[in-house]
């Protein structure tokens, strides 16, 4: 003899057997697909502006790169190995009197200035990078390879100079940063979270931005529907651990965010970051340390980034 459910309890186990997460919920953090080679092109720009007793010097930066990514296949014990190469580097940096150039196609072409060539020695290096970040089961950035060598061959002063920004611990530290930008957990259309995320600059200087993220659904892009994520600048810091020797230090600093907002387009078809973009404006004062002597001053700084894949799928 069989017996039946009432309607109501058979609606209720539903409700339990199928929970919320599929009604209306969406886990935005893209999973990485093994065997997958995708190309990105980034373009970053800053401005800034350091007034110094009464004097502003503006200094501008624009770099350009196209990124190849290439997945293996999972290992036994689950990790997966990502290989960054470099496949495009160009580079224009504006100083007061004169602008430093920089493209991975003439790489040989010199500074202004000899004084100036150790940047393009780093520059150099950087378009030749090649890069592995092993991910566990999880698909979380657990080590970074090459790293070391990226910068083995540089002068000892640049070396120094850099070696906060390209450390193994420092380049992993900030892929971790950089993923857990995006909830593991589900997440429904006007949910927010916040994120604090970390830009390591040259002798030991470092930015943190906080940003609110919000949820907005989904739009299409082609045949593509991507998962759109907007953010919010809220409060910005700047700080240094300067190098032993270094003549210039920053020993105090105030900043606010005078605007900042920003998109990342998820496909999580393809398990990728379709596209990522942010531009934040701060200002605020600081104080420098020049060879023993203070300075006040005040700092203009914008900061505008561009990340899109390119190509198709394979």
């Amino acid at each position: 003899m069989c017996s039946r459910l009432p309607h109501a309890l058979v609606w209720a186990l539903a409700i339990v057997v199928f929970p919320p997460a599929i009604q209306g919920q969406v886990v935005l953090k893209p999973k990485l697909q093994p065997k997958t080679t995708r190309l990105y092109n980034s373009e970053t720009n800053t401005k800034q502006i350091l007034t110094l007793a009464g004097m502003d010097v503006e200094t501008r930066a624009t770099q350009f790169t196209i990124t190849e990514e290439t997945l293996g296949a999972r290992g036994a014990d689950g990790t997966l190995r990502l290989l960054e190469t470099i496949r495009k580097l160009q580079q224009e940096i504006t100083l007061p009197g004169f602008t430093v150039t920089f493209d991975s196609s003439n790489p040989g072409k010199k500074a202004p200035l000899p004084q100036l060539e150790p940047m393009l020695d780093l520059l150099r290096a950087i378009s030749k990078a090649k890069t592995t970040l092993v991910h566990n089961k999880l698909d979380q950035v657990i080590k970074v390879e090459g790293i070391n060598e990226l910068i083995k061959g540089l002068d000892p002063a640049v070396r120094k100079n850099f070696s906060t920004q390209f450390a193994p611990e420092i380049v992993l530290s900030r892929w971790k940063n950089r993923n857990q930008r995006i909830p593991s957990k589900p997440v429904r259309i006007g949910d927010k979270w916040e994120h604090t995320s970390v830009m390591d600059l040259e002798a030991g200087q470092k930015i943190k931005i906080k940003r609110s993220y919000s949820y907005t659904g989904t739009v299409k892009e082609g045949p593509n529907t991507l998962h759109r994520i907007t953010s919010r600048s809220l409060e910005a810091t700047l700080s240094q651990d300067a190098p032993e020797g270094s003549p210039t230090k920053i020993t105090a600093s105030k900043l606010k965010v005078a605007k900042g907002a920003g998109e990342i387009l998820v496909d999580l078809e393809h398990g990728i970051i379709y596209s990522d973009s942010d531009t934040t404006r701060m200002t605020g004062t600081l104080t420098l340390e020049v060879n023993g002597m203070t300075l006040d001053g005040r700092l203009d700084l914008t900061i505008a980034i561009n990340r899109k894949v390119d190509s198709p799928q394979k």
